[in-house]
């Protein structure tokens, strides 16, 4: 959402919550590398009991599912690494590709 004092003058909305039940329609993320551990980082797209769809970012341990089908696949050669981005003022992504001795970034 669009925010003037902040660095890159966007910046993530407050946390919605929405009331069940809920059906997970469609999500997608990756698994990283932060800080020495692994994280998760989701988004996904939700309906409502009308039918009414909404998404975003999915929030640990604050996302109560039954059941969800999920497909994980493993992408050899990348090191998925996530970490704070002074340009942005965020954690951001950053796909490093292996080569011969120290990763290095991925130009576009």
């Amino acid at each position: 959402m669009p925010d003037a004092t902040a660095q890159i003058q966007v910046r993530f909305s407050d946390v919605i919550e929405k009331e069940g039940p809920l059906e997970f329609i469609q999500g997608s993320g990756v698994v990283c590398k932060r800080d020495g551990g692994y994280e998760t980082h989701f988004h996904g797209s939700m309906s409502d009991q009308w039918g009414v769809v909404s998404g975003g970012h999915l929030i640990k341990g604050g996302n109560p599912v039954i059941t969800a089908d999920i497909v994980l696949a493993e992408v050899q050669g990348i090191q998925h690494i996530r970490k704070w981005d002074d340009e942005t003022g965020h954690v951001q992504f950053y796909p490093l590709e292996n080569g011969l001795g120290q990763p290095r970034k991925i130009e576009k």
